[in-house]
């Protein structure tokens, strides 16, 4: 069967969206890509993931000959979140190329600058918001794939871990409710915190009083090679806010670490629910005014170390044993064949 071919617009960074189109295009669902140089200085852009020759975008609105070639050499065009200039989702239009969108609701403009042809959902919780928006068969759910050569077998719960990266818009991972509950926590167990965003984990650090010096609190800064993300670790621990696609809960439950995370959908959809916290209420937030409303969730920093604390020492060897068996019926093997199935149809609208 002869598959369309299919083009991508993305950051190359360490973070999840430059990750994301990292791994479509290393799994041969994505063809070839443009990058689009982050706009901070501090986030190095890895053209090296990407062949010789790849278009580096360093400017809006998208044109030139060279991103007219590349539009035209593809029959759909990919894009996660955001086109980075929604002109260039009608450009596309113009030049034959169909576009697909993966949405991520909370980032999704209120009325669409340009919409796209068609989407393909990460959760549940996107094709709640967009279902009926599109014509039938063109916005579905279809998860983003992972890694099950990640997975390790974990056996006890003592070193607890948690990602910040970049921390975040509305600090939707939860890293400073995290460390507000870590003085309520009563077991030695140990937690490492990681962030890349140095000045935001900072100024999270300084609002937690007394946090910085707890001897079972490991801080480290700065990016980390993608493959030691997991390590030696048994828990991670995110009590997020909100979102639907959660790649690093994902990752963490690919990796067979036991998944901390709120108690809240989608997440609790797939993920098995005894680790997973109370929620004290919800709030309604967005993350602009010009953007899609949500609910946000708010939790106790008591209820946070209740789990941890309720954890520890436990045997997780079944939970971490069945993280190895998701991470296989959600690999690229199994998924592969239904995005190429799902672009063909849009090319074929």
């Amino acid at each position: 069967m002869d598959y369309p071919r299919v083009g991508a617009v993305g950051y190359a960074t360490e973070q999840g969206l430059g990750r994301l189109m990292k791994s479509f295009f290393d799994a041969g669902c994505v063809d070839k890509v443009m990058v689009f140089r982050h706009t901070s200085p501090r986030r190095k852009t890895h053209m090296e993931w990407y062949p010789e020759g790849t278009v580096e975008l360093v400017g809006r609105p998208f044109g030139g000959s060279e991103v007219d070639a590349f539009t035209r050499s593809v029959d759909l065009m990919l894009f996660f979140e955001t086109p980075f200039d929604w002109s260039y989702v009608t450009y596309c239009r113009d030049k034959g190329t169909k576009t697909v969108l993966m949405p991520m609701y909370e980032w999704t403009p209120l009325r669409w600058p340009a919409k796209p042809d068609a989407l393909v959902c990460p959760s549940v919780l996107d094709l709640d918001y967009f279902n009926g928006q599109f014509p039938e068969g063109l916005c579905e759910f279809i998860p983003v794939p992972v890694d099950p050569s990640t997975w390790k077998l974990r056996t006890a719960a003592r070193k607890y871990l948690h990602n910040a990266g970049n921390v975040g818009h509305r600090e939707h991972k939860g890293t400073r409710q995290l460390l507000e509950a870590l003085p309520h926590v009563e077991s030695p167990l140990e937690l490492t915190v990681r962030a890349q965003d140095t000045a935001a984990m900072s100024r999270i650090l300084l609002g937690c009083k007394g946090v910085a010096d707890d001897p079972r609190l490991k801080v480290e800064m700065g990016e980390m090679p993608y493959e030691n993300l997991w390590g030696e670790h048994d828990v991670y621990v995110a009590p997020e806010k909100f979102n639907g696609l959660s790649l690093p809960l994902q990752e963490a439950r690919a990796a067979g670490l036991l998944v901390m995370t709120t108690d809240r959908y989608p997440a609790n959809t797939w993920l098995p629910r005894e680790p997973l916290i109370h929620v004290t209420r919800t709030e309604r937030a967005s993350v602009g005014g010009q953007y899609l409303s949500f609910e946000e969730c708010v939790l106790s920093p008591r209820d946070i170390a209740k789990v941890m604390d309720s954890w520890y020492e436990k045997d997780v060897t079944e939970y971490s044993l069945s993280g190895k068996l998701w991470a296989e019926n959600n690999s690229w093997d199994k998924l592969l064949p239904r995005y190429r199935e799902f672009f063909t149809k849009v090319v074929n609208s």
